[in-house]
């Protein structure tokens, strides 16, 4: 397994031109905040804009609406009932990401179905599954193309295994998230995983990571640099890489109290 970390990276790879236009940087589309959670679809959508993604829209709860446009007038924030509404903006779209602030309802169900079959059919979209897509992944299936991001507790849910099996032996749990899922796995925790028939071991991160939202920036970043042109493997590396060296930045600091809010501004002002 290789240690990987943000200072051994190249970052130039995520760094632009001079001769460019927003469509230059990608286009991204984000399912997600379903009633009560709508934080979590606002905090990838702006995780994603903050790092660099020329275009990202927000599909999510009509609730959400005012409050994503307020907090990220950027982002294009468009409120929908249910599959049939949502189709109507999954034309042409290549980089789609699924999950933050999803949960067992209908509406979570109906987006999940219409995502996941969506990139199963067409080999050229970028999926990452997050969350509460990782739920529904289970019953409408892993797009080969996908990057899956469990937290341990939802690698033992997709393992059938317990969460002390994963904790115990992590890289064989990514290995069996690999070869059950095929695709791209991030197992994230102490020490995250990225596993993809090679395996890599993030030492950038910590405790201070361990609050609500910094999940959601995780996955906001994935989306971004696959949607700016990255490979799966360096998307996932390098997301990985700066959300944890940010985290490290806020704990050289102080040691509690990282919101994801913060840990937004510490990325896009420090690492990028």
């Amino acid at each position: 397994m290789q240690d990987f970390c943000f200072d051994n990276l190249d970052v130039s790879l995520v760094q632009g031109v001079l001769d460019t236009h927003k469509g230059s940087f990608g286009h991204l589309l984000i399912a997600g905040g379903d009633t009560g959670y709508g934080g979590a679809g606002i905090i990838a959508s702006e995780a994603a804009i903050m790092s660099g993604c020329g275009l990202v829209t927000l599909i999510t709860k009509k609730e959400h609406i005012q409050s994503s446009l307020s907090r990220n007038p950027e982002v294009m924030a468009l409120g929908v009932d249910g599959r049939q509404d949502a189709e109507n903006f999954l034309k042409d779209h290549k980089n789609l990401l699924i999950g933050p602030g999803l949960k067992e309802s209908v509406w979570s169900e109906q987006l999940c179905e219409l995502f996941l079959s969506n990139a199963n059919k067409n080999e050229d979209i970028n999926i990452t599954i997050d969350a509460g897509g990782l739920y529904y992944m289970k019953e409408f299936g892993c797009p080969w193309n996908a990057i899956i991001t469990p937290h341990p507790g939802e690698a033992a849910m997709l393992l059938n295994c317990s969460v002390d099996e994963v904790q115990t032996d992590r890289l064989e749990a990514a290995k069996k998230l690999y070869k059950k899922y095929n695709c791209l796995t991030i197992l994230k925790g102490f020490q995250t995983i990225v596993f993809d028939g090679d395996a890599y071991r993030c030492t950038d991160g910590g405790p201070a990571l361990s609050t609500a939202g910094t999940g959601d920036v995780l996955a906001g970043l994935i989306g971004s640099f696959l949607a700016q042109g990255l490979s799966k493997k360096d998307a996932a590396k390098f997301s990985v890489a700066i959300h944890g060296a940010a985290g490290d930045r806020f704990s050289k600091k102080r040691i509690r109290g990282l919101t994801a809010t913060n840990l937004i501004k510490i990325i896009n002002k420090e690492m990028l």
